[in-house]
């Protein structure tokens, strides 16, 4: 069975919740998401969203007990249904976009830059400041280049998260997004349950747990919307290793989580 709410709605989502006008292309806001995020407020000021690569939702149900610190910070689960092909470039196209590939260009595994405008476009428009935290040669390293915004592009995963934790201590950014792989190079050298595969799954949540505690600690001056937002799942292929972009729903089915950190009275 396949997840009915489509990743096409996240930037139309994500910009209601930052009360900007979504990206041109953007598919219609998710109420599921929008509607529990602005109970009781008219919008966040801050965005935080962490992308681990290839944490499908099977993966979620399965090992549940693992993800019990991603759920701490960030309880409202969606269940999103993915993109053709679930490669990564293609999903993250449509997740930061809003598209889907016929419209933003990208079909295929390849990373030219994306010409639709895109999440980053809607922020730096309404004078919201971004950076893009990521390892380098990644898909969202390169397909999102050229915007007015800050990029940060690291050689692994442990620099890039040391860097977005830097750049939320500071303070000036209104939207963080961090980019880990570690988990999709290891099912591709492995399999998705393998131990290397399950210690890299273990580092992204510890790796989410440690950046919303350290937005808890240095945004408590703004309402903060925590995303953790994997882009397809995973499966194995007829090679024995983990791969990924059929149409089958170990691949497009994804659990994303979403919390709001409130700002604390009087600040």
């Amino acid at each position: 069975m396949f997840n009915t709410l489509p990743l096409t709605g996240l930037a139309a989502s994500w910009c209601r919740c930052m009360d900007v006008p979504p990206p041109s292309s953007a598919g219609p806001a998710l109420d599921a998401l929008c509607r529990p995020v602005l109970a009781g407020r008219t919008s966040c000021d801050r965005l935080l969203i962490y992308n681990p690569d290839a944490l499908g939702m099977w993966l979620c149900q399965k090992y549940a007990g693992d993800f019990a610190p991603v759920r701490a910070w960030a309880p409202i689960e969606l269940e999103l249904a993915t993109v053709m092909p679930a490669v990564t470039p293609v999903c993250f196209a449509s997740m930061y976009t809003g598209a889907r590939p016929q419209v933003h260009g990208i079909q295929k595994y390849e990373k030219p830059v994306v010409k639709t405008p895109t999440l980053f476009d809607a922020l730096s428009a309404a004078g919201k400041r971004t950076a893009l935290v990521a390892v380098q040669d990644s898909s969202l390293a390169v397909i999102f280049g050229g915007r007015k915004i800050d990029y940060h592009i690291l050689p692994d995963d442990g620099a890039v998260v040391e860097k977005a934790l830097e750049l939320i201590g500071e303070d000036r950014y209104d939207c963080i997004v961090c980019y880990n792989q570690d988990y999709d190079d290891a099912i591709h050298d492995t399999v998705p349950e393998s131990a290397d595969s399950l210690a890299a799954m273990r580092r992204h949540i510890a790796d989410f747990d440690r950046l919303a505690a350290r937005a808890k600690s240095c945004w408590s001056a703004h309402d903060t919307l925590l995303c953790f937002a994997p882009d397809h799942g995973t499966h194995i292929d007829e090679t024995g290793h983990g791969n990924h972009g059929d149409y089958i729903p170990e691949d497009i089915n994804i659990l994303h989580f979403y919390g709001v950190l409130a700002k604390e009275a009087g600040r």
